[in-house]
């Protein structure tokens, strides 16, 4: 059932037998007079409560304990109201002679308690001389009520343990614990020797003696679980005895599913997502799912059915949604749409979970639940778990859109993309719990859980099935869920931002490369899990663009352009030339004539890995007009002393567009004067020859082609 919460004071009063009984006992009635009873109640008059006291009163009257079990009295004044110079007097012991505990006036004792170190106590109550006929002496002069219980002094026997090393452990780290306890009485007033106490644990099938106890939980690493510590501690003196406990809790691992790649291969410098899903799970001190010892082979002709039952829960029934946390169930197959889940109730009321049916607009042949392994289909694949919650994330698995991925199944085989049903959040039932609630099912009783495949040409496997109630229902020792406190990525040692992580890895060279991520996550026990996910980076084309002829050309002349692959020998390439972002169209070969000015990117696709690269060529042209002087005066002063043929901008482009340039002069007789192979900063100077006209052939090499330019010029000195 649910847990109640009950004050501190109401759990006093009920271990001390206080029960309001029909015996009344008016302090005006009764003085002088002393009473053995543990129970009824203490006033000022009969008559109604408040119906307040005159002035010049003075009373009294003492009770005593008439148990033998619980030999001590205590009032508790359920209210309490005197005017400023009227006191009641209580004393620790059967008369005025007693020690004074308190001379209460005004509201001092409302809602407080008074009570005995001895057996007895006793009241005096004094008014002063106040005008009873003035209506504001009378406002404040109500008086008393006030119930009589009996106790015991070990009802105020407490003892409390301390665990030195926490009581929260990683399921592997755990080793020995120390512990301590002390113990005490509440009632300050109780005067106690602490080495009258004895000390007895009781750890696990462990008995140890004295004040500290140390024991080995190392015996229990990898058992989570919920493990008591009980001390008992008896005063030797009163023989008193009181209990103390503590819970040390092992915690349990998690589970990843759900952890993905958005893919498990991919291009260098291309863009994946990682999402990191923490499962953290849940321990119960009972049976909260099925586990199967193999998994459990389903298809049309097997459909599946498993019984759980739960005792620990009393009456309770499910009067609420909020009774019910979700529902869960570990499985593999290759088709979603062709099953359909239930879940029966032990008062027989049967509600679908999944119906058989895919999302309405979707177009996907095959769409998967976890990994199936599809041939042969009697292989295992591994499973997910796919949950269903009246607090749900998705919609129903009929209305949510699958998503896609690549994996490698249990029998070797891969598959590029694949589609599945996502398992990051609870789904909506198909048919609402509120079936459960409308019938008041109880939760003590057989759960029933069923797997229908509606067709033979698909199969799959169940792995086990669970089914949790709202946290609130279940006994405190016999449940805890540690809580995800952080997660992380990490790549070779550095952490990622962000969960999800996106991420790239840089060209891996000639060969693909594959690279680990971890995912980590911490819970509030401190323990660190993690999983290790893989991911293939495949390198990009490699290649340069080289140019038929040395750039830049002269204005009006072509190029080719050609690819040149590195290291490869770009066998499965696919070209696309562009030019100003736009593809040029049926450019799709490995080399480009060139003319127009401007830059050049060829897109090369890998047709084996689908990886893509870009590389540039700018193109160039430059101003080849020929500037060939007609006279020049070789007279030393430094002045057009020189045949000097200038290309563009004053000669600069000579060597490189103009190879193999070859110059012969002859004078007028055609006799030669002057020649040269390689007719480049080395300008003829006139030399000896007098002045006069003389002309020149030149030869040069252009496009590969060779071109002759013809003229004349005259030397004057």
């Amino acid at each position: 059932m649910k847990n109640k919460k009950i004050p501190i004071f109401l759990l006093m009063l009920f271990s001390v037998g206080l029960v309001h009984a029909t015996d009344t006992y008016p302090i005006v009635n009764f003085d002088g007079q002393s009473i053995e009873t543990c129970s009824g109640s203490f006033v000022h008059s009969i008559g109604l409560p408040g119906s307040g006291y005159g002035p010049d009163e003075n009373y009294s009257i003492t009770f005593c304990s008439s148990s033998l079990n619980n030999p001590f009295m205590m009032l508790h004044f359920e209210s309490f109201q005197l005017g400023p110079d009227d006191f009641l007097y209580v004393y620790d012991g059967p008369d005025s002679s007693a020690p004074l505990i308190i001379a209460a006036t005004g509201q001092d004792l409302a809602g407080q308690s008074v009570q005995s170190t001895a057996g007895c106590l006793h009241f005096q109550f004094v008014s002063s001389d106040f005008d009873p006929n003035d209506p504001d002496e009378l406002t404040d002069r109500i008086g008393w009520q006030a119930g009589i219980s009996c106790f015991s002094i070990c009802d105020f026997f407490v003892a409390e343990i301390e665990a030195h090393n926490g009581l929260m452990h990683c399921p592997k780290t755990v080793g020995e614990l120390s512990f301590s306890a002390t113990a005490t009485y509440t009632d300050e007033s109780f005067v106690y020797n602490p080495d009258n106490f004895e000390f007895t644990w009781q750890i696990l099938d462990e008995t140890f003696f004295g004040p500290a106890a140390v024991y080995d939980f190392g015996q229990l690493d990898d058992k989570p679980g919920a493990y008591t510590v009980r001390v008992n501690v008896t005063d030797n003196r009163t023989g008193c005895e009181t209990t103390s406990y503590k819970v040390v809790l092992i915690g349990t691992y998690p589970t990843f599913d759900g952890t993905t790649l958005s893919t498990d291969t991919v291009c260098a410098e291309e863009s994946f997502v990682l999402t990191g899903v923490t499962n953290p799970t849940m321990w119960t001190g009972f049976d909260t799912g099925v586990a199967e010892d193999e998994p459990v082979f389903i298809n049309q002709d097997n459909p599946y059915g498993s019984a759980l039952t739960f005792d620990v829960f009393g009456d309770a029934v499910i009067s609420s949604l909020n009774d019910i946390d979700r529902v869960c169930v570990t499985l593999e197959h290759m088709e979603y749409r062709d099953l359909e889940f239930h879940l029966r109730s032990p008062d027989n009321t049967l509600i679908q979970l999944k119906q058989a049916a895919g999302h309405p607009d979707e177009p996907i042949d095959i769409v998967n639940l976890g990994e199936p392994v599809v041939e042969p289909s009697n292989i295992p694949g591994r499973g997910y778990e796919y949950c269903f919650s009246p607090a749900p994330f998705y919609g129903t698995m009929y209305e949510t859109a699958p998503r896609r991925h690549a994996y490698s199944d249990n029998a070797g085989n891969y598959y590029a993309v694949a589609f599945y049903m996502p398992v990051d959040g609870a789904y909506t039932s198909a048919q609402g719990f509120g079936d459960f609630v409308d019938a008041g099912s109880p939760m003590n009783g057989t759960w029933t859980f069923y797997v229908e495949d509606n067709t033979q040409e698909t199969s799959g496997h169940v792995f086990s099935w669970r089914l949790l109630f709202n946290e609130e229902y279940y006994p405190d020792s016999l449940i805890f869920t540690p809580e995800i406190v952080s997660e992380q990525w990490y790549h070779n040692g550095s952490a990622l931002n962000g969960n999800p992580a996106t991420h790239s890895l840089p060209d891996p060279g000639m060969m693909p490369e594959t690279h680990e991520f971890l995912f980590e996550a911490t819970d509030n026990f401190g323990c660190t899990y993690d999983t290790t996910l893989f991911i293939t980076v495949l390198p990009l084309p490699k290649a340069e663009i080289f140019s038929e002829h040395e750039l830049p050309v002269c204005e009006g002349d072509s190029t080719w352009l050609t690819v040149s692959p590195i290291d490869d020998f770009g066998d499965t390439w696919l070209y696309q030339w562009q030019m100003a972002a736009g593809d040029l169209p049926g450019s799709v070969y490995d080399t480009l004539n060139v003319k127009e000015p401007g830059m050049y990117t060829v897109m090369i696709t890998d047709s084996i890995t689908g990886c893509i690269d870009f590389f540039e060529k700018e193109f160039e042209t430059q101003n080849c007009d020929w500037e060939i002087p007609n006279v020049f005066t070789p007279n030393g002063d430094g002045i057009n002393d020189y045949f000097e043929i200038q290309i563009g901008e004053r000669g600069q482009f000579v060597e490189t567009f103009i190879p193999q340039l070859q110059i012969v002069v002859f004078n007028r007789h055609g006799r030669r004067v002057f020649e040269h192979n390689d007719y480049y900063n080395n300008w003829w100077d006139g030399g000896n020859v007098p002045d006069g006209t003389y002309f020149y052939v030149i030869q040069y090499a252009r496009q590969g082609e060779i071109k002759y330019a013809e003229g004349s010029v005259t030397i004057i000195r």
